[in-house]
């Protein structure tokens, strides 16, 4: 395990307004009382549970949250009841761990390393990648992207895209003959610490399953936070 990074109340409070806009929440509904909130919007497309800091939070059509609100969290954000309500044509299910940090330590390579931040660097890197990788990852939805280069080509991506103007919504992508040798968390640590120098909080989205991942988040510094399951839903009724 890495050297821990840390993470402030007055940080913990802009995650708690980002994502309480982002689920349609009043801007203070997250606090420390712990109470389960629900965040009705019949026209949302997606289902969503956030535990965040211990507090849970549900969001989507009014008739799927009210269903929801009574469902264990373990059930919620491991995605099980989810499913299970979102019924025929649901599709997408996601489930991450959550971490954030508002300062982080510096990683010293011995050797200088190239790094572009040109997108058809980190397309070149998507096209040696596994689909499904690529389409965790979402280095093209990012704005900001930091691709490693090596001698015959790119070898590694970090890019964060920016969440309300606060968060750095940070994710990593490795070519997978490089895998195992830190490079991953060489150019996730250069992305993070330019989204710290530009006064933004960096949070990740750890896919659930993903092992190798969420090692890679703790030695960069970043404890578990909280826990995200969303599912897309299908065509519904009037």
């Amino acid at each position: 395990m890495g050297t821990a990074g840390t993470f402030h109340q007055g940080s913990r409070d802009i995650v708690r307004l980002v994502w309480a806009r982002r689920l349609g929440l009043p801007d203070l509904a997250f606090a420390d009382d712990g109470a389960r909130l629900l965040g009705c919007r019949d026209d949302a497309e997606e289902l969503v549970a956030v535990v965040l800091f211990g507090q849970l939070a549900i969001a989507g059509p009014t008739e799927l949250v009210e269903a929801a609100a009574d469902c264990a969290p373990e059930d919620l954000v491991s995605g099980r009841a989810l499913l299970r309500l979102a019924g025929h044509g649901a599709h997408g299910l996601r489930t991450a761990v959550l971490g954030f940090a508002d300062d982080l330590p510096l990683e010293q390579p011995d050797v200088e390393p190239e790094v572009s931040r040109g997108t058809p660097e980190a397309i070149e890197l998507e096209m040696r990648c596994p689909p499904d990788d690529v389409s965790s990852a979402g280095l093209t939805r990012r704005e900001h992207r930091f691709t490693l280069m090596l001698p015959d080509g790119p070898a590694a991506c970090a890019a964060y895209g920016e969440e309300g103007g606060l968060l750095a919504d940070l994710s990593v992508l490795v070519a997978p003959a490089y895998r195992g040798r830190g490079l991953g968390r060489l150019v996730a640590s250069i992305a993070a610490h330019e989204a710290l120098a530009d006064g933004l909080v960096v949070q990740v989205a750890v896919p659930s399953h993903t092992t190798a991942a969420l090692r890679l988040v703790d030695s960069l510094g970043i404890a578990p936070a909280g826990q995200l399951a969303s599912i897309r839903l299908g065509p519904r009724t009037p």
